[in-house]
């Protein structure tokens, strides 16, 4: 019943809820006070001012001692000797203020789990041990504490209502907490992810052949920079033997690349990865059986874990960029066909830049005569 909530769940319990189990545990020993008709007691009324002043000041300091765990472990300490002091010097088993003990010993239970209790009620029995051997006083004997039946039943009743039930309350709240924070993350990451394949499946409709392959690639590199975080985004496409770079890319990045793109085709253990995880880039394979078409390469990558639908993601965008490079050729080759052999398919002119027509063999020749 006590090892569920652990040490590491101090952080997802509010400070306010230890503070408010401080307040309530003191307005209801006022409350027994005012109801229980006492004599005048020079002694024990100083103890009550004493510690009623203690813990405005422990109240007043709580929120600033919760964040240092030093401070925390010593608020405790003095917690227990405090109680346990009031408790000794008003009557010891037969004390009304036996459920300040509840206090520190709670709080070192939900701080430190099972240890913290365990280190509470041996400093709860060390100290009541040294009050008893070191003070010789009648009030302070264990005889009358073992033999007192109705403060032991009232002690039982306290420790149920006043420590049990608030216990098995916090623990339920910080359970049923958890379960929704995970539930939470866990729908977030689906509506990013759907998010995500939603646009992908959108840029999938655009890649269309009517477009130049700069055009697309470029849609391409804005997707991706929609996508995912990095600094800078370039495509390396392998055509014709020949490897296109779209996008901003340095020389020793080219160099890089080239030469992973070597290896891809030298040996195949790479195969099969959806992507390969540098220092500071990501590096996308785009694979088409054993055939490499080329790199996406991602420069300033800060993600070092990659989730499964990362990897999925990947995958999927490595995929519809090698279908689109298929069909490419398939189209070009249907148009090779076509076209009549006085004619040649144009994809860009000698300076270089892309464009796209047919253009008549004839007429080249006619302009070379003239």
């Amino acid at each position: 019943m006590f090892e569920k909530i652990k040490p590491g769940h101090f952080n997802k319990v509010p400070t306010k809820v230890l503070l408010a189990y401080r307040v309530c545990i003191l307005l209801y020993l006022l409350l027994i006070v005012l109801k229980t008709e006492l004599q005048l007691n020079l002694k024990r009324d100083f103890v009550i001012v004493c510690l009623g002043i203690y813990q405005m000041l422990a109240a007043c300091m709580f929120h600033q001692v919760m964040k240092i765990p030093v401070a925390r472990l010593l608020m405790c300490i003095a917690d227990l000797l405090t109680a346990q002091t009031a408790v000794l010097l008003t009557g010891g088993s037969m004390s009304l203020f036996i459920p300040c003990v509840f206090i520190p010993i709670f709080t070192l239970h939900i701080i430190y789990g099972i240890k913290g209790l365990v280190g509470g009620l041996m400093g709860l029995i060390a100290g009541s041990s040294a009050y008893v051997i070191f003070i010789n006083n009648s009030q302070l004997s264990f005889e009358e504490a073992l033999n007192g039946g109705s403060s032991m039943a009232a002690a039982a009743i306290s420790l149920l209502i006043l420590y049990i039930i608030p216990y098995l309350a916090l623990n339920h709240y910080i359970r049923t907490t958890n379960q929704l924070k995970n539930l939470e993350n866990r729908y977030e990451e689906l509506d990013n992810m759907n998010s995500k394949l939603l646009v992908l499946y959108e840029m999938t409709g655009r890649f269309n052949f009517e477009n130049t392959v700069a055009q697309v690639m470029d849609r391409l590199l804005a997707l991706c920079g929609e996508l995912f975080q990095a600094e800078r985004i370039c495509v390396f496409l392998i055509r014709g033997g020949e490897v296109e770079i779209y996008g901003k890319s340095t020389p020793q990045e080219k160099e890089d690349i080239y030469r992973l793109i070597m290896e891809q085709k030298k040996n195949d253990k790479d195969e099969g990865r959806e992507y390969i995880l540098r220092e500071d880039a990501l590096v996308i394979p785009l694979i088409r059986g054993t055939r490499t078409d080329g790199v996406l390469y991602f420069h300033g990558w800060k993600q070092k874990e990659i989730t499964n639908r990362d990897a999925i993601l990947f995958s999927m965008m490595a995929n519809m960029l090698c279908t689109y490079l298929e069909n490419l050729e398939y189209v070009e080759s249907l148009q090779q066909r076509l076209l009549p052999e006085t004619s040649i398919l144009l994809s860009h002119l000698d300076s270089g830049k892309s464009v796209k027509g047919i253009l008549d063999k004839r007429i080249v020749g006619q302009d070379e005569r003239e």
